[in-house]
């Protein structure tokens, strides 16, 4: 778990301008760990892309991380 949540930080940080108010949290429900992704105030469009297709391929990774350590996980983007 800790190594998806240090993944996604690494990933969020290198897309936007502003990272000192990125918060990655997470919260398990029942056998699924859904992590919550917050950014600097204007940084969200970045995270998000056209589209949404940077934010589905960021969710992408992290399923896939998901399944190699036998978890489920999803992310959300908080603005």
């Amino acid at each position: 778990m800790e190594k998806i949540e240090k993944l996604i930080k690494f990933l969020v940080k290198e897309l936007v301008d502003d990272d000192s108010k990125t918060m990655v949290t997470y919260e398990i429900v029942d056998d699924t760990i859904n992590f919550k992704v917050s950014v600097a105030e204007g940084q969200m469009g970045k995270l998000i892309g056209k589209n949404g297709m940077t934010a589905n391929a960021i969710r992408g990774i992290v399923q896939a991380c998901g399944v190699k350590e036998k978890i489920n996980a999803n992310v959300e983007f908080i603005d």
